[in-house]
């Protein structure tokens, strides 16, 4: 599986003599199919040649306790996610460094350990209409542009207040991706709930989260088929 810091310059590919390269941060707690849709559609409409996943390992702009899975068990299933994509890699780096990162310190870290010419931030459009209270927003932008992925109908009009603050704003690319009706929280539920979210999530990871136990799968599973035991004893 590709991981880790290794230079992967033979899988990017070059578009007219540059290298474009994708990094797409998040909690990934836990990644599901809308991560890897977005990270596939933005790939292809901006020629990217790498999808760089930057699971955070101690995100500073949550509290400790909504973070639900380890940041080991959230890596292994965006590993395990992205292996049969040949675009798309894991990289250890915030999980490493074993303290909240800001995005501004995250990615010259990246790009020190890749090689690319044009550098992409991917993230959600309603994140980065709340971009003003990033840490550091002009310099983020003056390393990489930044991805606004939308879904279909979105009104782009929500980022125009960014005009005036930014120096960089121009470097805001809306990219629109295809809405997939599923969150990490409505999957962590579901399992909270005892239900299954397979096909919601790969299958390596549906494996992972409950082969480990994850978000309270297998007990809220297992006290579902006991309710349902009790009710049909009940009832007979």
């Amino acid at each position: 599986m590709r991981s880790g810091s290794a230079k992967w310059s033979s899988t990017i590919s070059e578009v007219g003599g540059v290298r474009k390269v994708g990094i797409f941060g998040g909690t990934f707690d836990p990644i599901h199919q809308g991560h890897l849709v977005i990270a596939e559609q933005v790939a292809d409409t901006l020629g990217l040649g790498i999808v760089i996943f930057v699971p955070g390992g101690v995100p500073p702009h949550k509290p400790p306790t909504s973070v639900k899975a380890s940041a080991e068990d959230r890596f292994s299933m965006v590993e395990v996610a992205v292996a049969d994509n040949e675009r798309f890699c894991v990289d250890r780096v915030e999980i490493d460094a074993g303290r909240p990162m800001y995005s501004v310190e995250t990615v010259p870290l990246v790009k020190e350990r890749y090689e690319g010419d044009e550098w992409y931030f991917i993230t959600g459009a309603d994140e980065v209409s709340n971009l003003l209270s990033w840490k550091e927003p002009d310099s983020l932008l003056a390393q990489a542009a930044m991805v606004a992925a939308t879904r279909p109908g979105y009104d782009i009009s929500n980022l125009d207040h960014l005009a005036e603050a930014l120096e960089n704003y121009e470097k805001i690319v809306p990219v629109e991706c295809t809405r997939v009706d599923v969150s990490a929280t409505r999957i962590r539920r579901m399992l909270a709930e005892g239900k299954s979210v397979r096909h919601l999530v790969p299958d390596g990871v549906f494996e992972i989260i409950h082969d480990r136990g994850l978000y309270g799968a297998d007990e809220a599973r297992e006290d579902r088929r006991s309710e349902k035991r009790l009710s049909g004893s009940t009832e007979a």
